[in-house]
């Protein structure tokens, strides 16, 4: 069985980058763990893990599993902040990825959006962090 975990999330960050805005900005797209230190905006999304499930023999052309999405707003100062941001990215977010992709080397079959979980805020040095998680189902055939 092959791994169609790039092309998955090349599929995923093509239909996210650029297109989700909030405030009028655009919201980026990070494939990679970014340290906060790093960041130079308030708010982002980043395609995480993949995970992959066990309803296919090993030896099977299928594959399915989910993958994890993130969207972080950061907020400074005492009793600065609100979910909104978070809930209208990952809105805007999850309209753009409930679909199948067209991939190079799978054929996709199933891709929709699991389910969205809210974390609980954490609070940072500088301020207030809102989290939420969207999972990514997928089921890929190879072509």
């Amino acid at each position: 069985m092959k791994d169609p975990s790039d092309e998955l999330i090349s599929a995923l960050y093509t239909a996210l980058n650029g297109n989700v805005t909030y405030g009028g900005a655009a919201v980026p797209v990070y494939v990679v763990p970014v340290e906060w230190d790093d960041l130079t905006v308030e708010r982002y999304i980043r395609i995480a893990e993949v995970r992959w499930g066990d309803a296919s023999p090993k030896d099977s052309n299928i594959c399915d599993g989910t993958i994890d999405i993130y969207v972080d707003t950061f907020f400074t100062g005492k009793n600065a902040g609100s979910k909104k941001p978070m809930n209208s990215i990952a809105n805007d977010a999850s309209v753009l990825i409930h679909q199948t992709f067209s991939l190079t080397s799978f054929t996709q079959v199933l891709g929709r959006v699991e389910s969205m979980e809210d974390f609980d805020y954490e609070l940072d040095p500088q301020g207030l962090v809102f989290r939420k998680l969207i999972t990514y189902q997928f089921i890929t055939e190879e072509t």
